[in-house]
């Protein structure tokens, strides 16, 4: 059986679902990946969205009896691909195949600490945790994605979730009800094991350090899916991080073990939560004054793990770690060896505590690991990692990290994708900048070594979309821009009625557009962090008319197809914060090498995530709708041309709000907006100051062309 048998007319697809429509690019794609698992090849494949890159894939590794390793970057397609597409294809599929997920450890619960936890509480009731708990006894997975609205940053959670680092394997009491000991066995037999880039990638970095953390079984191809953001999350996991945050669960674990000597237990969690915290105190007190400020987020392909909102990110260098700082870290190393050393295997209070002897161990392995990490840190200034490794500080209300990461992480993941001689599929709707897969070759260091294939979008955004740039505001650097930018906004989402998605480069800009929205729009305003991501969604799609304002990760993963999100609106070109650490070690090593940082790599990341952020808007073939663009920059610099070459090509763009409102009015005749919003916008560029856009480049679809693409839209 081939890829055409299933996906083809006439296939089991076509006779089991009425109204399948197969795809040609679909097919080609399947058929490409067929014969790259059958050659163990390196294949890179971009698939436009509207594609069907998933069953693309799908098809042919089940069809060829290995065993395979899908790799997801977002838990949303992991689930996904488990919980809809893997058992559709398994109900129509003549030869049975098996699957199971795989995720990262601390999205599982911890039996162990569960009652760890509830010994310590058991006089202070609370009904979150009761429901926690009622839950825990019914699941037979332990995936906190099984939990209806749990906040993603629940506290409650964090206390019971399992980690590689608190995992004590078959020595635990708990083992043979163990949901991770459930999920390894399960993936050790199927045939296709779902995981995420998080875990495939920690599972390479961390196998040698922690054996425990090892989870990923033998297998024979891997394929991963949106590996355009592999750069950043192997970088993460071949790094070195230390956080207060660590730290003080090592405590809090330490203070709830049963020991013969709890006094000495309870003493040492202590001591260590206070070096802790003297310790995060000092690395706040040398944060330079200029970082002090809610930094600007990174955005998209190669951001890296940017700073979240009233979080600082700043160099590590070895004049920030003297005096208080330094001899703070001495307190720290001292507390850690000495739990460490106490805590040993053959020790003298492991042997006389039989029970939780594995708990101990493990708990002095941790203390090991995390001194060990502090000494890499603190030494890395000196070295060859010196040479290969950039340092910095995390700065949060949450807590205080310390980071390192390869600068370059491409010949690290060629050594490591050197040693698994199956086919390695590399597969997004963003891999090319301009048609060339040149930087993401760099990157993720395959060179020469992978074949390529493209399979454009099979939507007609010619008929379906229109790029609207917004020429005639300030200059994003501008003080003017964030109202500016807020007043196009609330014009653009009157125009669709709300129906929008609105996209941020800083969290300053969000704040600032979403006070002013609230103040004038009718429209249900939602905000990325007021409540959780998946609940956002949930109403942005059900509720049509409504606004969700977000940033970071709402660049990608984001499916809302229909009339429920027909405007999408980027404040800025996603360049990433050339000062951030990461970013600026990156920009220094290209130029060190002789080469141009801005065009080698800065502005064929900043393309990758603004083809993310366009592809939010246009998910199904009867979709229709708007792309805003409030930087003008993408008109008048000579670099906008690379980003507009990396959109689909065949999109009309506009730079009159005129034509956005004729474009509307066609594509959703009954909207009633549209014509107080015409008029609105019509007067106010009559008004505008003449010479106001002189400086502008003509744009690549003049308002005549825009409304008579607009007159041949039908969706």
């Amino acid at each position: 059986m081939t890829p055409l048998d299933v996906l083809g007319p006439g296939g089991l697809l076509a006779a089991a679902f009425p109204g399948y429509e197969h795809r040609p690019g679909q097919l080609e794609m399947s058929a490409r990946i067929a014969r790259a698992i059958a050659d163990d090849e390196r294949l890179l494949v971009e698939a436009g969205t509207g594609t069907g890159k998933t069953l693309a894939y799908l098809v042919p590794a089940i069809l060829s009896g290995r065993k395979i390793v899908i790799s997801t970057a977002t838990k949303n397609l992991q689930d996904q691909i488990a919980r809809v597409d893997l058992p559709r294809l398994a109900a129509i599929m003549p030869r049975p195949f098996t699957w199971a997920v795989m995720k990262g450890l601390g999205n599982y619960v911890c039996r162990r600490r569960l009652a760890a936890f509830e010994r310590q509480s058991v006089l202070v009731r609370d009904p979150a945790f009761d429901r926690l708990r009622a839950w825990v006894d019914q699941t037979s997975s332990g995936d906190r994605a099984d939990v209806p609205d749990l906040p993603d940053d629940s506290p409650l959670w964090r206390e019971i979730a399992s980690s590689p680092e608190t995992r004590i394997g078959g020595r635990c009491e708990h083992n043979d009800r163990c949901f991770v000991t459930a999920m390894r066995r399960d993936a050790a037999t199927a045939d296709i094991v779902v995981a995420n880039h998080h875990l495939f990638f920690a599972d390479l970095a961390l196998r040698g350090a922690w054996p425990e953390a090892a989870v990923l079984p033998p297998y024979e191809t891997v394929i991963l899916d949106e590996a355009h953001q592999i750069e950043d999350i192997a970088g993460d996991f071949f790094g070195v991080h230390v956080s207060t945050m660590r730290l003080l669960t090592l405590a809090r674990d330490l203070g709830r073990v049963d020991v013969t000597d709890p006094l000495r237990a309870q003493s040492a969690a202590a001591r260590l939560q206070g070096t802790t915290g003297a310790w995060a105190d000092a690395l706040r007190g040398r944060v330079p004054r200029a970082t002090r400020m809610p930094r600007k987020v990174g955005v998209g392909v190669g951001a890296g793990a940017g700073a979240g909102e009233d979080e600082v990110r700043f160099p590590l260098s070895d004049d920030l770690w003297t005096g208080t700082v330094r001899a703070r870290y001495h307190d720290l190393d001292g507390i850690l060896e000495e739990i460490a050393t106490w805590l040993d295997a053959d020790g003298q209070t492991v042997r006389n505590a039989t029970r939780s002897a594995p708990e101990l161990a493990a708990l002095g392995r941790r203390a090991a690991s995390v001194r060990d990490d502090l000494s890499t840190l603190t030494d890395m200034g000196r070295g060859t990692r010196a040479q290969t490794d950039v340092r910095w500080i995390v700065a949060g209300p949450r807590g205080v990290g310390i980071h390192a990461a390869p600068v370059d992480v491409g010949p690290r993941l060629a050594d490591a994708f050197g040693t698994h001689p199956g086919a390695a599929i590399f597969t997004s709707a963003t891999l090319t900048v301009t048609g060339s897969f040149d930087y993401v070759r760099q990157r993720l260091g395959l060179g020469d070594t992978a074949a390529e294939a493209v399979y454009p979008s099979p939507f007609r955004y010619e008929r379906q979309a229109l790029l609207y740039v917004a020429v005639d505001l300030p200059e994003p650097t501008d003080d003017r821009f964030p109202a500016a930018a807020a007043e196009r906004a609330a014009e653009l989402c009157r125009i669709t009625e709300g129906r929008a998605l609105l996209l941020f480069t800083s969290f300053r800009n969000l704040r600032h557009v979403a006070e002013r929205l609230r103040q004038v729009l009718p429209y249900p305003v939602l905000v990325q962090g007021e409540r959780p991501r998946h609940a956002l969604l949930a109403e942005l799609r059900d509720q049509v008319g409504s606004v969700l304002l977000a940033t970071q990760s709402f660049w990608e993963g984001v499916d809302v197809p229909g009339e429920a999100l027909s405007l999408v609106v980027i404040d800025r070109l996603p360049f990433a914060v050339p000062d951030d650490p990461l970013t600026a070690a990156r920009i220094s090593r290209l130029r060190d090498e002789g080469n141009d940082p801005f065009g080698a790599y800065q502005l064929p990341r900043a393309a990758l995530a603004l083809k993310q952020g366009f592809g939010r808007l246009i998910r199904t073939r009867s979709d229709a709708g708007i792309v805003a663009l409030l930087d003008g920059r993408i008109a008048r610099r000579t670099y906008g041309r690379t980003l507009l070459e990396s959109l689909p090509g065949n999109c009309p763009r506009t730079e009159s709000l005129a034509d956005v409102v004729a474009f509307w009015s066609r594509v959703r005749p009954d909207a009633g907006a549209a014509e107080a919003a015409a008029r609105g916008a019509i007067e106010r560029e009559r008004r505008a100051p003449e010479g106001a856009a002189s400086d502008v480049a003509p744009a690549t679809t003049c308002a005549a062309e825009a409304a008579a693409q607009a007159n041949r839209t039908t969706g």
